[in-house]
C-alpha cells in the first residue's frame, strides 16, 4: 500500500485546484467513488482527505500561498 506524506497530499490538492478550480473537492470525491467498487479503501480515504484539503485551501488564504518543501 502506498502512503502519501502530508506534503504530498497538499500538493495533490493544489494540483486539483489548479486543474478544476472550485470544483476540485467534487472531483476528488468522484475519484474516491471510482476506487470504492474495487475495494481500494486506502485510496478512497486518500481522495476524501484530498477533497477536505481542497475545501480548506479554497476557504482560506492558503489557496494563494506557495507550497513549501518540508525540511529534511
Amino acid at each position: 500500500m502506498v502512503r502519501l506524506t502530508a506534503h504530498e497530499l497538499e500538493l495533490s490538492a493544489r494540483v486539483l485546484l489548479r486543474r478544476h478550480g472550485p470544483a476540485a473537492p467534487e472531483e476528488a470525491r468522484r475519484q474516491a467513488d471510482t476506487c470504492a467498487p474495487g475495494g481500494q479503501s486506502h485510496w478512497v480515504a486518500t481522495w476524501l482527505l484530498i477533497a477536505e484539503l481542497c475545501e480548506e485551501l479554497l476557504a482560506g488564504a492558503g489557496a494563494a500561498a506557495p507550497v513549501t518543501h518540508p525540511a529534511g
